[in-house]
C-alpha cells in the first residue's frame, strides 16, 4: 500500500514537472528580473499591467493555477491559466489570460473569464454576484450621470459615437484610449442606458459593458458580457478586462529603446 502511495506521489510530482516544463519552455526566453519600474494602479488576481509575465504566470501556477495555453510558441503573446472551484453540481471555471508584449514579456492586457461548465446552469447569478465584487474591489463603475455631463447629452440613451467625441485629450495615448472605445461601436446605434443603480451600462450588438476609469481614462477596467436575452452568456462568459494605455505606451517605447542597431553590410 505504502508502495503504492509513493509510486503515485513520484508520478504526480513528475507530472507538475513536466506540465511546467511543456508549457513553460515559449516564456523561459525572458529574464525574470526585467522590471519595468511602471505599473497599473489596478489588479486582477494581484496582476498589473507592466508586470514581469514569466514571473507572475510561475506566481500564479504556485497558486494552484493550471497552464491552460500558451499562443505562438517562441512568439507567444498570450498564456492562459485557469482556476476551479465547486459550483452547484458543477465547476465555476475562472481564466485568467495575461497578454504580454512577444519581446520583453511586459504584461499588457489581463482579463478574467467566468464561465460554468455546464452550460445547463444560469449564469445570471454568477454575472450578479461578478458584478457586485467588483463594485466592492474597485468601487462604482462610471455612472450614466458621468456620460451625461461629458457628452453634453441629457437624453436616455447617449450614443457612443458622441462620448469619444469627448474622451479626453492625452497626446500621448489619446488614440490608444479612442481606437479602443471605437472598436466597441460595432454599429452607429450603440449607446449607453442607465441602470437601476445609475450606471452606465454600454449596450454594443449583443453585448453589455461596464467600464471603471482612472486618470482620465488612461487606466480602464472593463466587465463586459453577452445580453442575458441574447443567449450567449452561458458560452461567452462574463469578462473583466484591466487596459492601461500610458504603460502600454511605455512598453511600446521601451521596446523601441531595446532594438538592436541596423547592422552594415558591405562587399
Amino acid at each position: 500500500m505504502l508502495r503504492s502511495i509513493c509510486i503515485a506521489c513520484t508520478l504526480l510530482v513528475s507530472n507538475v514537472f513536466a506540465q511546467d516544463d511543456k508549457n513553460l519552455s515559449s516564456l523561459t526566453r525572458f529574464d525574470s528580473n526585467l522590471n519595468l519600474n511602471v505599473h497599473s494602479q489596478m489588479d486582477i488576481r494581484d496582476v498589473r499591467i507592466g508586470d514581469n509575465v514569466l514571473g507572475q504566470a510561475l506566481n500564479l501556477i504556485n497558486k494552484n493555477g493550471e497552464v491552460q495555453y500558451i499562443s505562438g510558441g517562441n512568439r507567444s503573446e498570450k498564456v492562459d491559466i485557469i482556476f476551479r472551484q465547486a459550483y452547484l453540481e458543477s465547476e465555476l471555471l475562472q481564466t485568467l489570460s495575461l497578454l504580454f508584449d512577444k519581446d520583453l514579456g511586459f504584461v499588457n492586457q489581463v482579463s478574467l473569464t467566468y464561465r460554468i461548465a455546464s452550460r445547463y446552469l444560469d449564469i445570471l447569478p454568477v454575472y450578479n454576484k461578478t458584478v457586485d465584487q467588483a463594485i466592492i474591489k474597485y468601487g462604482q463603475p462610471m455612472s450614466f450621470k458621468q456620460v451625461q455631463e461629458m457628452t453634453q447629452d441629457k437624453g436616455d440613451k447617449v450614443r457612443l459615437s458622441a462620448f469619444v467625441a469627448k474622451l479626453p485629450h492625452k497626446a500621448e495615448i489619446a488614440d490608444l484610449i479612442k481606437g479602443y472605445f471605437k472598436y466597441l461601436q460595432v454599429t452607429p446605434k450603440t449607446h449607453f442606458v442607465e441602470t437601476d443603480t445609475g450606471h452606465a451600462l454600454l449596450l454594443t450588438g449583443f453585448r453589455q459593458c461596464y467600464f471603471w476609469p482612472l486618470n482620465e481614462f488612461e487606466e480602464l477596467l472593463s466587465l463586459c458580457s453577452f445580453q442575458p436575452s441574447s443567449g450567449n452568456m452561458k458560452g461567452q462568459g462574463i469578462t473583466l478586462t484591466l487596459r492601461n494605455f500610458a504603460i502600454q505606451n511605455k512598453i511600446e517605447h521601451f521596446e523601441l529603446e531595446q532594438q538592436q542597431p541596423e547592422i552594415e553590410i558591405t562587399f
